[in-house]
C-alpha cells in the first residue's frame, strides 16, 4: 500500500527537478509499437561555426529517423527549442500547445525537441502517446544538455534566433497557446 501511495505521489508530482524519471520508476514502460513513424525526421543542415551565444556544438542522434544533429547547426529560421522527456507529465500537458502553434507559424518558425533521460524506446511511445509533432534528438543520460545547456530538469523551451543565438528561455511548463506565441514574439519578433 505504501509502495501505491508513493508512486502515485510520484507521478501526480510530474517532472522531478533531479532527473529522476518518476513514470519509469512507476513501471510505466514503452510498448513494442513502431512509434517511431509518428516522429517527423530529423532534417539534414548544413554546418554552422559554432558562436558563444548560441547552441552548443553537441551532435545527438535522431530519436526517430533521420541524421544525427549538431545543435549548433539549428540556423537559418527562428527555432523554438524544446527539452522534454518520456516521463514528464508537464511535458506531456504542453505538447498540444506547441503542436497548435507549430501548426499556426507555419514555415515562419522550426520547432525542434530534445528528448532527455530515457530510453530511446521510452522516448519514442512517450512521443506517439504525447503527439509530438516535431523532429527530436536523444540524449539518454541527460548529461549533455545539462552541462552544455544547463537544462537540469524538463520541460524547457529555448527560443533561437535565426542565426543560431539563443534569445531567450522559458523553464517550466508551457501553459497556454497564448503564453507561447507572447515568449515567440518577445524573442524571436514572429507573430504567430
Amino acid at each position: 500500500m505504501a509502495a501505491a501511495v508513493a508512486a502515485t505521489a510520484m507521478l501526480v508530482a510530474g517532472c522531478a527537478g533531479d532527473g529522476v524519471p518518476a513514470a519509469e520508476t512507476v513501471g510505466r514502460q514503452p510498448t513494442s509499437s513502431p512509434a517511431v513513424a509518428t516522429l517527423p525526421d530529423c532534417p539534414e543542415l548544413a554546418r554552422a561555426e559554432p558562436q558563444a551565444d548560441g547552441l552548443p556544438d553537441v551532435e545527438l542522434e535522431c530519436l526517430g529517423r533521420g541524421p544525427a544533429v549538431r545543435l549548433s547547426d539549428l540556423r537559418g529560421t527562428p527555432t523554438v527549442l524544446n527539452i522534454w522527456a518520456a516521463w514528464c507529465t508537464n511535458c506531456d500537458r504542453e505538447m498540444p500547445i506547441l503542436r497548435d502553434v507549430q501548426e499556426r507559424a507555419g514555415e515562419r518558425l522550426r520547432f525542434f525537441g530534445v528528448h532527455y533521460k530515457a530510453s530511446r524506446a521510452y522516448g519514442l511511445q512517450s512521443a506517439a502517446d504525447f503527439g509530438v509533432s516535431f523532429p527530436s534528438v536523444h540524449d539518454e543520460d541527460g548529461d549533455l544538455i545539462a552541462g552544455r545547456l544547463q537544462a537540469f530538469a524538463p520541460p524547457q523551451t529555448l527560443f533561437v534566433a535565426a542565426d543560431g543565438r539563443i534569445a531567450g528561455r522559458k523553464i517550466g511548463e508551457i501553459r497556454s497557446a497564448k503564453e507561447l506565441a507572447t515568449l515567440i514574439e518577445q524573442y524571436l519578433g514572429v507573430r504567430v
